[in-house]
């Protein structure tokens, strides 16, 4: 988010959203939301967020059943 944002700021080529959005998928999530609020990078884009709260969703879904799995629920 903080590359991105100096990007944009210095008018390069910007991330692909699409690219934040992968990386938010594969375990970045936290990395994705922490960064949006230091650097103040796309928090006035709510269409951003979706998918970023998607990933996180389906982080938590995943540890809770990890986590049922490991106890023998």
């Amino acid at each position: 988010m903080g590359v991105d944002k100096l990007l944009a700021k210095g008018g390069f080529s910007r991330i692909r959203e699409r690219t934040i959005w992968l990386l938010s998928l594969v375990g970045g999530f936290v990395g994705v939301i922490l960064g949006g609020l230091v650097f103040h990078h796309k928090t006035s884009k709510p269409g951003f967020w979706g998918p970023v709260a998607a990933s996180a969703l389906v982080w938590a879904l995943v540890l809770v059943y990890s986590h049922q799995v490991m106890l023998g629920f």
